[in-house]
């Protein structure tokens, strides 16, 4: 003996319905996993041309240089260095000797300790970028050097925080995944 079914048969319309958010589920979810890995090294390569630009800034400003040629460096290049973080967005700025003991830091405690990662491009008179772990954490960075008569007299290095970079990405990537969301809630709650 056979028993009724007693779940109504569902409409083509909504059978319809149901296979196109799947569908429309799957390609957001491919798009938003390319566009978190894709995103994620075109936000590191924006990250190191802004750290880039910030440190050049500082290594051509002709009050650090002069700043460097006081008895007390950190004493002038200290709040400058913070003020220009505030106002650049990045999460620090290290101005130092040329032998890398730093004039500056976002934790005083670190001042006069010797940088962490490599300066030698920057003390031949190059510019690089580096990702790098140092006292901060994780962080992409550029390192400059200070010139003045053609030899190098300081070297400047800024930097924006890997975990900073990330979490920029998750935001682009949680709005795209909450977009198809919207229209897909509802339409489920709409009257058919």
């Amino acid at each position: 003996m056979r028993f009724p079914s007693l779940a109504r048969p569902r409409s083509l319309a909504t059978q319809l319905f149901a296979v196109q958010a799947v569908l429309i589920a799957v390609v957001v979810a491919g798009y938003a996993l390319f566009t978190y890995l894709s995103d994620g090294r075109q936000a590191e390569d924006a990250a190191a041309r802004h750290a880039t630009a910030v440190a050049r800034s500082i290594a051509d400003s002709p009050s650090v240089r002069a700043a460097i040629h006081t008895p007390d460096p950190t004493g002038e290049l200290q709040p400058y260095a913070v003020r220009v973080m505030r106002d650049t967005n990045v999460d620090f700025v290290t101005i130092m000797n040329p032998s890398g003991i730093r004039w500056t830091h976002p934790d005083e405690k670190q001042i006069g300790r010797h940088f962490l990662g490599r300066i030698a491009p920057a003390r031949h008179g190059r510019t690089f970028t580096e990702t790098y772990t140092g006292t901060l954490g994780a962080s992409v960075r550029a390192v400059t050097p200070v010139e003045e008569n053609g030899r190098v007299i300081g070297l400047v290095s800024a930097g924006i925080k890997v975990e900073a970079i990330s979490a920029r990405v998750q935001e682009q990537v949680t709005a795209l995944l909450g977009w198809p969301a919207g229209p897909c809630c509802w339409a489920r709650s709409a009257p058919m």
